[in-house]
């Protein structure tokens, strides 16, 4: 027995400095957590009084939030919100996100991307019972033409249509066509596009949102045109933008403004999901051609939300 536990220290001894030698794991180095705090508005604030919110969040050398951001009621310090950001002010949720009613009863849990909900997305009332919504597409902006001269002539080369967005609204589907002059013209019906999808008001809405654009794609638009058209044109919710569009001969400088820039593309159908709180969108479109006049036709639906 005493030569049994004898050869147990000795084992243990020698196994020792090969354990000390063994490289420990590297430490990971994340930038200090800061809290900031805000009032009932979501506007930041130094003032006690008036803090009803408080975000604890990491930050990189460029000040992007780095990992999970928390939000809280205060002063119970309750959690509001956790999730990630893909940029701050305005907030663009990313990923999976979920929020919290001030009783501590799950009031949102779904996915983001740069923002923008996705179909996953489900929410409840403070005392648990699931909203549910319905969504319908209505036009935003019927049917709309426009003249654009050529980028020679004295008369104006572009146009921004003004696009209205009803309340409630989750996403667009547009429509654009611009053809040179002498092209065959351009005819289809948005109603029977709309009538396609009226039906489908259950439907999570970037589901709805593909179905109307095949919609209203297979709307005709006669003879296809036989030359493509020498085009750019931007989709934007910035007044400012939309003004620099106008005021400098179809230039904006910051496309990080818009949600959509193309350029050479005569025609196009497409759904884009709108973040909360755009009530106005601004379609720019100049005529690049030196000599020939064109027209650029718009349609834009809205599929609006409406929950209980």
């Amino acid at each position: 027995m005493a030569k049994r536990y004898t050869l147990y220290i000795l084992l243990l001894l020698t196994s020792l400095p090969a354990l000390a030698q063994r490289p420990k794991p590297a430490a990971v180095s994340l930038p200090p957590a800061d809290t900031v705090y805000f009032d009932r508005d979501w506007e930041r604030t130094e003032t006690l009084e008036e803090v009803n919110y408080a975000r604890v969040a990491r930050h990189d050398a460029a000040g992007k939030t780095v990992g999970t951001v928390r939000d809280y009621f205060y002063p119970s310090w309750k959690k509001q919100w956790e999730g990630k950001l893909a940029s701050e002010a305005p907030d663009k949720p990313n990923g999976l996100c979920c929020g919290w009613h001030e009783n501590g009863q799950v009031s949102f849990r779904g996915t983001y991307v740069n923002g923008v909900q996705q179909a996953d997305f489900r929410s409840w009332r403070d005392d648990g019972r699931e909203i549910k919504c319905t969504s319908l597409l209505q036009e935003a902006l019927p049917l709309s033409t426009a003249t654009l001269h050529c980028s020679n002539c004295l008369h104006t080369s572009r146009k921004v249509f003004t696009v209205d967005i009803p309340a409630g609204t989750v996403g667009i589907v547009y429509k654009l066509d611009v053809r040179d002059e002498g092209q065959p013209p351009i005819s289809w019906s948005t109603a029977l596009a709309v009538a396609a999808v009226a039906g489908s008001g259950g439907a999570a809405a970037p589901a709805l949102l593909g179905t109307a654009a095949t919609a209203l794609n297979k709307q005709g638009n006669n003879a296809p045109p036989t030359v493509s058209t020498k085009c750019h044109w931007y989709i934007t919710p910035d007044a400012a933008s939309a003004q620099q569009f106008l005021d400098t001969k179809g230039t904006i400088s910051n496309e990080n403004t818009c949600l959509r820039a193309a350029l050479n593309t005569p025609q196009e159908t497409r759904p884009i999901a709108l973040p909360a709180g755009i009530r106005r969108l601004y379609v720019c479109v100049n005529n690049d051609n030196y000599t020939t006049d064109a027209t650029a036709t718009l349609s834009v639906q809205a599929l609006v939300q409406a929950c209980q």
